[in-house]
């Protein structure tokens, strides 16, 4: 998946890091990066890149994480797009290489949007100020602290015996997905999941399975796969659910050999879809 970066190890542990010219750089516009090259090649650009193209007087940058020797930083300058220099989603960098620094990158990104929206005190609206000892803001008016944020959400593989109920989203995303949402405040991540289930189709599951998680820093949350089994599956017809037009375009059960291939598993939507049609689930 996206986060497996072996031999490689991120790490995220907050330390006084020095910066350096090969550092890469993280800034946000509107919740996009600024990133360099096409394709592939798409990345951050590095401390040295940035010094060069802009020539100017930088603001302070906050250390954010590492893969070994190669550092993240956060640049709270509003920079223009110059030469090679434009502001993309982080989903430019869903599919670049090496894979070390494109998870390393939107991790970074995550951090770095929740520095970008998070400038004033929400209790009494000073400016904040970086933390001492760990990743936090402090209020120097009030005392208000603030820590990273990370949004708890769920993916489900509804089952009936050999066959799992694909999904495609009404708006954006236009392949087969399965069942997803965030959790909300008040409830079990189990409870979430049957929500989220009868909420888009109208169909109960029962005999959840965790599966894996998966840091999701494109929408700055945690993901947690589970399988469910249709509640009194043999009373459904196969093409029984009650679709929510708001949330799905599509729901449709497909048999193992008939599940749509993909050519990467970098997400545990796609690692859960390949478990299922390979029969390891």
């Amino acid at each position: 998946m996206f986060q497996e970066i072996a031999p490689d190890v991120l790490d995220t542990q907050y330390l006084n890091t020095p910066l350096s010219d090969d550092a890469y750089v993280v800034t946000i516009h509107q919740n996009q990066l600024l990133l360099v090259g096409e394709g592939a090649e798409t990345r951050l650009p590095t401390y040295a890149e940035i010094k060069t193209t802009y020539g100017q007087k930088l603001a302070t940058l906050r250390y954010l994480l590492a893969v070994g020797d190669h550092h993240f930083f956060y640049l709270s300058t509003d920079l223009p797009e110059l030469g090679d220099f434009s502001y993309q989603s982080m989903n430019a960098l869903r599919h670049t290489a090496p894979k070390w620094r494109a998870f390393a990158s939107v991790t970074a990104g995550h951090l770095a949007v929740w520095y970008a929206n998070n400038q004033y005190c929400g209790r009494c609206g000073h400016l904040y100020e970086p933390g001492a000892g760990e990743r936090k803001l402090v209020c120097p008016n009030c005392g208000q602290e603030l820590f990273p944020r990370i949004s708890p959400a769920i993916i489900v593989a509804v089952k009936r015996h050999d066959q799992i109920l694909l999904t495609k989203y009404a708006k954006g995303y236009d392949r087969f997905a399965l069942i997803a949402g965030f959790v909300e405040i008040g409830e079990t991540i189990e409870e979430t999941v049957r929500r989220e289930v009868y909420e888009e189709t109208g169909l109960e599951v029962t005999n959840l399975q965790y599966f894996k998680s998966q840091p999701w820093g494109f929408s700055q949350s945690i993901l947690m796969g589970f399988f469910a089994d249709l509640a009194n599956g043999d009373t459904y017809a196969t093409d029984d659910y009650k679709s929510d037009p708001d949330e799905l375009a599509v729901a449709k059960w497909f048999n193992r050999d008939d599940i749509p291939t993909d050519d990467n598993n970098l997400s545990l939507t796609k690692t859960m879809i390949s478990a299922f049609r390979s029969g390891d689930i």
